[in-house]
């Protein structure tokens, strides 16, 4: 079996280079014998989107390929099941246990114990080594599992590196993309994949400087200790400019064991600032960034954990500014303006925007949405009977007229009819109790910024150095603290790691890097 490798520093175009790797192996092999394997499936989609030979069914997450190899057992980590082992065990709930309107910041005990048990665990670290509150954990959630006959996404891995020889695709060439993040416990996978008689060639891509997950268990070590049997640099960025490429790349010096390789800024200056603001003082970066966005720019903010954006992000919902994580949409207090699902407060209030913003009266559908949002305006059995009166092929004058027909105040409806704000008042004022919170920051927004903002794609990014890995911004503000443990990391000499997620966030940038100042424990002043 042949090892061949790509290494793809900050915005080489990676992503580019292994799609025409796709389509060479393809026509080499044949399409469906080539396999990609992506760390995560938002990698994967780009690689589909990318238009390669190589069937969809053939291109996913490693955990993908196992589970269908398994034969797709029940997932301990589904939503019902982990919803029930938070009901049994309720000092271990997890997000599943939330409302999906819920904004509040951090991650719950069981959340936090999961992440932990499976970093362990990605580490092949003996568990006689884990630590007592981790491991009484392991008992409860592995004990759960044997109750309900599912598995997680660690057993996943480990039972496919012992029961099977091959993904049911069985390739003859596996592409593994940003291997840099791969753990022990899934090389074992895919060595043992690798090896079947069928795999000609194993073909690896990814860069050690940006290994950001040893966390997760990520193992920098593996790829320097296993050299390929041929390698390919992609030499030239297409994203970092001469300024930020000369921060980043003697940042990244202080890493104590690395691969040096050629790397090339793009032909654009750029530049590196400095600002005043710290995590807990963020007000003077906030004219920056609408001057950025005025101009028509993305802009990213990044900070090493989720709890120290909490300031910005008050501030940012007080000036009704506009902002998302499109890389973590499962965190709603980075993305309160995404429609999760079909019953979500901001889904009603752009329902109930509709005749603004797309300039037709309401549908059945969208009138039976925002009314969700709202108590005491209709008559009694109001509304079983507008789903009764109105069919969903109703014109926009049906649906009116039944409205204005079960209405409790008949002046309402040329209230809420208004152009907002006008309109926006009515709806506040007869909002459900428990559709106050979550309605307050969009009809913030609307009011101040503009029904559009409510529909468009902010451009405006809110997140952790690891959440914007893969993701880029024309401006990038790092703020520098670290967690009171990584700062102990820091100072007792262990750096490569923080160092790492550091460079990784500054290289996201493709025009400005802004360093904010430090707190007291930051990795500069």
């Amino acid at each position: 079996m042949l090892e061949e490798r790509a290494i793809g520093p900050p915005g080489t175009g990676k992503t580019t280079f292994l799609s025409r790797v796709l389509g060479y192996n393809a026509q080499e092999y044949g399409a469906d014998r080539v396999m990609a394997v992506s760390f995560t499936r938002a990698a994967a989609a780009e690689l589909v989107g990318r238009d390669t030979p190589v069937p969809p069914e053939n291109i996913g997450t490693l955990h993908h390929f196992a589970f269908a190899a398994l034969d797709k057992p029940p997932l301990a980590q589904s939503g019902d099941l982990l919803r029930a082992f938070g009901e049994e065990y309720p000092q271990w709930e997890t997000a599943a246990n939330r409302n999906i309107e819920d904004f509040e910041f951090g991650t719950s005990e069981g959340d936090d114990m999961l992440a932990e048990y499976s970093r362990l665990r990605n580490l092949c670290l003996p568990r006689e080594r884990w630590p007592l509150d981790v491991a009484r954990f392991a008992t409860a959630w592995d004990d759960y599992k044997a109750q309900t006959e599912s598995i997680d996404f660690c057993d996943m891995i480990e039972i496919a590196a012992t029961d099977t020889d091959s993904p049911l695709q069985e390739p003859a060439v596996m592409v593994v993309d940003e291997c840099q993040d791969t753990s022990r416990l899934q090389w074992r996978l895919i060595n043992r994949w690798a090896a079947h008689p069928d795999c000609e060639k194993l073909v690896t891509a990814g860069d050690v400087d940006q290994c950001i997950f040893a966390w997760a268990g990520a193992d920098a070590d593996y790829l320097l200790d296993h050299q390929p049997d041929r390698r390919k640099v992609l030499e030239q960025s297409y994203r970092v400019p001469r300024s930020v490429h000369a921060f980043a790349t003697a940042w990244i010096q202080q890493v104590s064991r690395r691969e040096d390789v050629t790397y090339l800024p793009r032909d654009y200056n750029g530049e590196v600032l400095r600002t005043a603001a710290t995590t807990r003082y963020p007000e003077p970066i906030l004219w920056d960034i609408e001057q950025y966005l005025a101009e028509g720019k993305s802009v990213m903010v990044q900070a090493s954990c989720g709890y120290m954006l909490r300031p910005l992000l008050t501030l940012l919902r007080r000036e009704a500014i506009p902002f998302s994580n499109p890389w973590r949409r499962q965190d709603g207090s980075w993305n309160p303006l995404f429609s999760r699902n079909e019953n979500s407060t901001v889904g009603g209030v752009l329902a109930f925007l509709r005749p603004h913003t797309v300039g037709e009266a309401w549908d059945k559908p969208a009138l039976l949405k925002w009314l969700e949002l709202t108590k005491g305006v209709l008559k009694r059995g109001g509304r079983e009977l507008i789903g009764q009166y109105l069919a969903d092929q109703s014109t926009p004058e049906e649906v009116l007229d039944t409205l204005a027909n079960q209405l409790q105040d008949e002046n309402d409806l040329s209230r809420l009819l208004a152009p907002p704000p006008d309109g926006l008042d009515w709806l506040q004022e007869n909002l459900k109790a428990a559709k106050v919170k979550p309605a307050e920051y969009p009809l913030r927004v609307a009011r101040q910024r503009g029904v559009a903002c409510l529909q468009e794609e902010p451009r405006l990014y809110i997140g952790t150095c690891h959440s914007f890995k893969g993701a880029e911004a024309d401006v990038v503000i790092v703020f520098p603290d670290l967690s009171f443990q990584g700062y102990q990391q820091w100072v007792s000499g262990s750096r490569d790691e923080i160092v790492r997620l550091f460079y990784v966030a500054a290289t996201r940038a493709r025009e400005t890097l802004v360093l904010g100042m430090s707190t007291g424990m930051g990795v500069w002043s």
